[in-house]
């Protein structure tokens, strides 16, 4: 599979024996194809990429040993939920928020 050429935005939720949640934050700064992502659930991750959901799955499944379950998904239009704004801004423009100046 290739790149998307474009940022997408997914979703990924992974269970303990995967990774705890620090664990998989470190997984994440690992993958240099992982733009940006953003945490405000246990075990679950808002992921920025050009990559697609199976060559992500294939990246961090090479860095928690095989061992869990996890699920990464792209968000797509059909989406709804209550979320923080932050998360909010990342799932639609593909970036973190700018930082509010004082």
């Amino acid at each position: 599979m290739s790149d998307t050429h474009e940022k997408r935005c997914y979703v990924l939720v992974h269970n303990d024996v995967a990774a705890s949640h620090d664990k998989m934050k470190v997984v994440l700064n690992s993958i240099v194809e992982i733009e940006t992502w953003r945490t405000d659930i246990p075990n679950c991750f808002y992921i920025v990429s050009k990559k697609d959901a199976s060559q992500l799955s294939k990246l961090i499944r090479s860095r928690i040993a095989n061992q869990g379950r996890f699920l990464v998904s792209e968000i797509t239009s059909n989406r709804q939920g209550w979320l923080t704004p932050e998360s909010w801004y990342l799932i639609n423009h593909h970036r973190l928020k700018p930082a509010d100046k004082a």
